[in-house]
C-alpha cells in the first residue's frame, strides 16, 4: 500500500519543521514535539522528547517507591510515642 500522505503535517511549517533544538542544540532535526519545559512550551527534537519522558518516568517511578517507605516510617514513630515509660 502506498505512503502518498507521510509527511504532510510538515510540509506547511516553517522550512518544514527542521531546525535547531533547543535543549541539545542540533541543527538540521525535525523539531515536531511540543513539551513543557522548564515552565515554557518548546518544539523538541525526537530524541529529547524521549529523553524528557524517560526522565519524568523515572521520577514517578521513584516517588511510587518512596511514598510507601514515609509511611511506614510515620505509623512507626506514632507507634513508639502511644507506649507509655516504664520507670
Amino acid at each position: 500500500m502506498s505512503k502518498n500522505h507521510r509527511g504532510k503535517g510538515i510540509i506547511e511549517k516553517y522550512r518544514h519543521g527542521r531546525g535547531t533544538c533547543p535543549i541539545c542544540k542540533r541543527t538540521g532535526v525535525k523539531i515536531v514535539y511540543e513539551r513543557d519545559v522548564e515552565s515554557k512550551k518548546m518544539n523538541i527534537c525526537k530524541i529529547c522528547n524521549v529523553g524528557l519522558t524517560k526522565k519524568e518516568e523515572a521520577k514517578k517511578a521513584k516517588q511510587a517507591v518512596e511514598e510507601p517507605k514515609a509511611a511506614a516510617k510515620v505509623e512507626v514513630k506514632a507507634e513508639v510515642k502511644a507506649e507509655p515509660k516504664v520507670e
